[in-house]
């Protein structure tokens, strides 16, 4: 027993120590526990998003911000309605109810202000000053983070979302460099079949989405029909962007206006096995400079080299001489007809 009191008797002493005999009695609301129910779904988040990143989108981390700014909010509410409730049953004239409490609060933060309950001790007047405060410092902050992960998920372009995909058909186009020429080329040619006019085109390049690109997009031609997303077929969180696994097709388009034709081959052929890797069962349309290359893509439903057909048309006006003026006639006035 004597032991038993030796170590009660240090346990005091440590509590004596750590907490000064002032604070002793002080109450400390349970309600206030809110926030480190938020301070907890924050870490989780954080190291959801730590585990995750690999595998997550920018709308992915859009809606954890709001998640966390919602409980916030919640938090907040909460935690004002509780306070203005318990403090306000010091009142001799207005003792407020849980309903009334939480009246006074929506009215108060949405800056309203009816003025039919007040808080007329100190303490709640005090209370109140405190938890706008707070409000104003740090609601702005978080929607200031949303609104710059806005404007960055409106730089990368839109989301191809996996109800979408599952609704309509679509066709993924694939280049380094989307220029306004290659893009009205292909939709024109794309949608000229009947039997693709309800087909949804999926463009991605490493490029932002410019002026030119934009006056496309909201065009009622391509508005509902196309889709622009800022990635890159090397990324897997980029595959999942644009659901190539459920794709129709994959376009991979060789880029107009660059001199190595090589090294443009090889990039190619590397977004080429990437698509391979990532979706095996989707049927990919690639375009190539060199013959050559060819052999590197032989798993492609159809390979079109540009080279190879230059040679074709060449070795064919040998035979049938004006061939090749023939077909240049009629490419550079398909667009009239």
């Amino acid at each position: 027993m004597s032991s038993y009191y030796i170590f009660s008797s240090h346990i005091q002493l440590l509590q004596h120590l750590a907490y000064p005999p002032i604070l002793h009695n002080l109450y400390v609301p349970s309600f206030i526990g809110c926030w480190l129910a938020k301070r907890s779904l924050e870490k989780v988040l954080n190291e959801l998003h730590r585990t995750c990143r690999r595998f997550q989108t920018i709308s992915v981390t859009l809606s954890q911000q709001c998640l966390v700014l919602i409980a916030t909010l919640c938090c907040l509410i909460f935690t004002t309605v509780c306070g203005i409730e318990h403090i306000q049953r010091a009142s001799a004239q207005q003792k407020l109810t849980l309903f009334q409490s939480i009246y006074f609060t929506i009215v108060t933060f949405s800056t309203v202000g009816y003025g039919d309950i007040l808080p007329d001790i100190w303490p709640s007047q005090l209370f109140t000053i405190a938890m706008i405060s707070v409000a104003v410092a740090f609601i702005p902050m978080q929607i200031q983070t949303i609104v710059s992960t806005i404007v960055e998920r409106t730089k990368m372009g839109s989301e191809y979302s996996e109800r979408r995909a599952a609704g309509n058909k679509h066709v993924v186009v694939v280049s380094r460099t989307l220029q306004t020429e290659t893009v009205m080329d292909f939709l024109s040619e794309f949608y000229a079949h009947r039997k693709l006019e309800e087909q949804v085109v999926v463009l991605m390049a490493a490029d932002e989405l410019d002026r030119n690109m934009q006056v496309i997009l909201k065009n009622p031609n391509w508005s509902q029909r196309v889709v622009y997303m800022r990635g890159s077929v090397l990324q897997v969180t980029d595959l999942k962007r644009c659901r190539i696994a459920q794709a129709e097709a994959c376009f991979i388009l060789a880029p107009r206006h660059m001199e190595n034709r090589g090294i443009a081959d090889q990039h190619t052929i590397m977004r080429s096995w990437a698509v391979k890797d990532f979706a095996p069962n989707c049927k990919q349309y690639i375009q190539l400079f060199k013959p050559e290359n060819k052999i590197h893509v032989k798993f492609a439903e159809h390979v079109i080299c540009e080279d190879e057909f230059k040679y074709a048309l060449l070795a064919n006006n040998c035979l049938y001489p004006g061939l090749s003026t023939l077909v240049s006639m009629i490419v550079h006035t398909s667009g009239d007809l």
